[in-house]
């Protein structure tokens, strides 16, 4: 009798250490479910946008308002981070190719055989004069009055007055220049095909051609925070500048297409192409891919990133969105 209560009790002992023993394991679960997951395991998931256009471009101006532009003068507008995304008119039937908001209102929309588009509103679209019928592809403003455009044939041109007037600089190229970056008043730097970059200290009075060893991929996006640049290439080609575009480097990156990049912070950055996502968390010297809804092997050409949110557009409508943590 005395051995069979011994051997109820170690029993008992045993069962009420087992239940400590699991509520230990749920509680810590539960707290590896809650911390935030490294960036590289972030799901970028898809938004309805409404259309099946190519959204070549898009700018957002907090994290709630954003604009989306594309193919045969589309515009998409959200004002709740891209949870519903509306159509605005746009007045134009040309293929938009960007556009970036330097402020809450203040818009430029660029596009085929020198559209410009701008808002002060963010509401209503008045075409300003490019005067140039080549394709416009990429525009950066620095603030509300000085902004870069550039295009095809090497075209630049600049305002100095929130795109009242924009006058042609010479560039010393033919080749499409699909990314420009304002670093300053004075300092820019422009990507394009053939391995092209070009860089000005003196508001584009003049452009100097900067060699890169080696690199005849078509570079398609620039972006900088501080002095530290990255350009994406197809071919998956990445090259960097910590010094504001003055000497560049190769950097490991993919062999998938890539259409555009964007620095999140000081240390992350986003580039985007055929099929895939990439973030670097150490300022562009090394790149993971990014989980992603299924989208197949399209293209995506637009990424913009307030906060730790970001937005990347592409083909067939395509809209993705991560919270960034």
């Amino acid at each position: 009798m005395k051995e069979i209560q011994t051997q109820t009790l170690f029993m008992n002992k045993l069962i009420f250490l087992v239940g400590i023993l699991c509520a230990l394991t749920f509680l810590n679960c539960s707290k590896n479910n809650d911390d935030p997951a490294p960036i590289d395991e972030i799901l970028w998931k898809k938004q309805t946008s409404g259309t099946g256009e190519v959204l070549l471009g898009v700018s957002f101006t907090d994290e709630n308002k954003g604009y989306a532009v594309g193919t045969n003068g589309i515009i998409k507008i959200t004002s709740d981070g891209g949870a519903t995304w509306a159509t605005q008119a746009s007045g134009s039937t040309r293929f938009l190719r960007d556009v970036y908001f330097n402020s809450a209102t203040t818009g430029t929309i660029v596009g085929e055989t020198g559209l410009i588009l701008h808002t002060t509103d963010g509401t209503s679209w008045v075409a300003q004069i490019s005067g140039t019928t080549e394709h416009l592809v990429h525009v950066h403003f620095i603030n509300d009055a000085i902004g870069v455009a550039v295009g095809q044939g090497g075209v630049i041109l600049k305002t100095t007055n929130g795109g009242t007037t924009w006058i042609p600089q010479i560039s010393g190229t033919t080749v499409e220049l699909p990314g420009v970056y304002m670093l300053s008043e004075n300092t820019a730097v422009a990507v394009g095909f053939t391995g092209k970059v070009l860089r000005t200290t003196n508001g584009g009075a003049t452009w100097v051609s900067i060699p890169i060893d080696g690199l005849t991929s078509n570079l398609r996006s620039v972006h900088f925070s501080g002095n530290t640049g990255i350009a994406v290439a197809i071919g998956g080609k990445i090259i960097r500048t910590t010094d504001g575009g003055q000497t560049w480097t190769s950097v490991p990156g993919s062999t998938s297409d890539l259409y555009a990049v964007k620095f999140v912070d000081a240390n992350t950055i986003y580039a985007a192409g055929t099929g895939k996502i990439m973030i670097s968390k150490d300022a562009g010297l090394t790149w993971t891919s990014a989980k992603t809804d299924s989208f197949g092997s399209a293209d995506i050409y637009g990424l913009d990133a307030r906060g730790t949110k970001g937005w990347a557009t592409g083909q067939g409508g395509l809209i993705l969105h991560t919270l960034g943590e």
